[in-house]
């Protein structure tokens, strides 16, 4: 296996009990060379901006659940792929943002 991305995006913002929290898309991608395999591992998180919780994630029910997308394509695709397959995580993470809490 040949690792191709691990990334994370903060794509909004929520406020749960008077904190604002980050709402994060991260994907970690990687191509197997033999099977011409893309394998994305999606998940989702909140990430609190209060300095007292550095580094902890939290979870919500409306967040989505995490997931894996496997794709076939050539080693000179596999970027561009996981990078397409992140992009439209991320749009999914961002719409389940509920709108009372998004900022």
């Amino acid at each position: 296996m040949h690792g191709i991305i691990d990334i994370s995006k903060v794509v909004g913002t929520v406020q749960i009990g008077g904190q604002t929290h980050e709402v994060c898309a991260e994907a970690d991608a990687s191509f197997n060379r033999s099977t011409h395999e893309l394998t994305v591992k999606l998940r989702s998180f909140l990430h609190s901006e209060e300095q007292t919780h550095v580094g902890e994630v939290f979870s919500a029910d409306w967040l989505p659940a995490p997931e894996i997308v496997t794709e076939h394509g050539e080693a000179e695709e596999a970027s561009s792929m996981a990078k397409d397959v992140f992009a439209s995580w991320c749009r999914k993470v961002q719409a389940a943002i509920p709108r009372e809490h998004g900022a």
